[in-house]
Formats: C-alpha cells, sequence, structure tokens
C-alpha cells in the first residue's frame, strides 16, 4: 500500500474503531497497518486496547499466530466465515480483495457476520492504475521478482490475484448487490516507487503522479479505499 493511502486507511480505523467495537479483520495477516509507518506499533496497539473485541482470521496459520494484536484468531476461508450472523460492529479487509476469486460470495459473507448498521472498511489496489494493469499482464514469477525488487516482500507474502472487485464501478455494484450502503469511497495516488531506477522512468512516475492528483483521473488512482454499512433496517 502507498504511503498516502496507509495513511489514510489508518485514518479512517482510528476513526470507526470505538470502545464499543466488535471487529473482524479479514485476512488479517501479521499486522493491521505497515510497520514501516510512524507509530505504527502505538497506533496497533491502541486500536487492540480500545476495541471491544478483535478478530482475525486468515488462511496462513502462521500470520495468525504471530499477530500480536489480536484478542482472538481463527484460520479458515474468507469465502465460508466461521462466526454466526450479526457477530461484528466492524469488518476490515486491507489489501485482501484483490485476492478474492469470488467476490459475491465473499461479500455476502461480510454482510452477514455485520451487524445491522455494521461498517466495512477496505483497502485494494485499483485494476485501472497504469502499474496493476501492467502487473496483472505478466506471468507470476516476472512479476513476483519485479515486487521483491521493489518492495523487498518476501516471496510467501506474494499471493494470486484476481482483481475481480478492482475498479470503482465494480466496487459500487458489488456493494450495492450485497445489499451495504457506500458511505464514502475513494481513490489514492501512489509516489513514486522507481526511485531506485532514476532517470526517465522515474520522471515519468512523477509526472503521471501529478496528473492523477486531478479529481478528472481519480477513477485510475493506485488505490481504493472504501467504507460500506449493512443498513440498520437489515434483518437480523
Amino acid at each position: 500500500m502507498s504511503s498516502y493511502a496507509e495513511a489514510y486507511y489508518r485514518e479512517r480505523l482510528l476513526e470507526l474503531v470505538s470502545p464499543d467495537t466488535e471487529w473482524v479483520e479479514l485476512g488479517c495477516g501479521r499486522k493491521m497497518i505497515s510497520s514501516w509507518m510512524k507509530n505504527s506499533d502505538a497506533d496497533q496497539r491502541y486500536l487492540s486496547y480500545r476495541c471491544r473485541r478483535l478478530v482475525g482470521i486468515d488462511a496462513v496459520t502462521d500470520d495468525v499466530l504471530n499477530h500480536p494484536y489480536l484478542h482472538e484468531r481463527a484460520v479458515g476461508d474468507l469465502l465460508r466465515l466461521p462466526f454466526g450472523n450479526n457477530s461484528f460492529s466492524l469488518s476490515t479487509a486491507r489489501y485482501v480483495i484483490e485476492h478474492i476469486s469470488d467476490p459475491t460470495l465473499f461479500l455476502r459473507e461480510v454482510w452477514r457476520v455485520l451487524k445491522p448498521g455494521g461498517r466495512f472498511l477496505f483497502a485494494t489496489p485499483n485494476y485501472f492504475y497504469y502499474q496493476i494493469f501492467a502487473a496483472s499482464l505478466m506471468p507470476n514469477p516476472l512479476k513476483k521478482r519485479i515486487i521483491r525488487a521493489l518492495e523487498g516482500r518476501a516471496e510467501r507474502d506474494i499471493f494470486l490475484t484476481y482483481y475481480r472487485m478492482n475498479t470503482l464501478r465494480t466496487v459500487t455494484k458489488l456493494l450495492c448487490t450485497a445489499g451495504l450502503e457506500i458511505e464514502s469511497l475513494n481513490t489514492i495516488e501512489c509516489p513514486p516507487v522507481f526511485f531506485r531506477l532514476g532517470g526517465p522512468i522515474l520522471e515519468f512516475e512523477r509526472a503521471v503522479t501529478a496528473a492523477l492528483r486531478c479529481r478528472w483521473f481519480r477513477s485510475f488512482r493506485a488505490v481504493i479505499i472504501a467504507v460500506a454499512r449493512k443498513p440498520e433496517t437489515a434483518l437480523k
């Protein structure tokens, strides 16, 4: 996640988490906020302490076990959540949506486990961002090498992507079909990532980044961040 998007996502979390919050983090990994961010550990400890309940679920057992901020842990399938109906007032998915093979089924589960009035916060790459679009056309082995070089991610942290809910249009359509009301839907630009390469590539990226700040190009920015809400009138 870009530093701009990470900061925006963190602010939304801090706004949404209260002492009454019962929270499930979907695809929780080992952290709620990137470790490289300033005050990351302090913010995560604060969020963990502030909420009433924090449950993490992931398909990778080691990640769940090594997440230090969770109150409860579960290993399982995000398309078949092992929780009862109306269990949580907040669900989050930080860079998970792009790895979901069936977003319709996934959102059906999100709706089911949320209490009426509960919110779903997520951040995911925008398929129309030029770097994501280019990456989606690459063979997986090449993509993994590039990600390792640019982001320093270990291969075990690079997962298969589908991009089936990764444009503003598909996000809007699928959330509405699932019965979730959109409270906010934003795109965030990404700072340059090719600074190590320099030269014409970096200058091109800087020019693109500057252009994407214009509201006319919001559909092409790097990251989509949304908050959706299960209606208060939804049947329990």
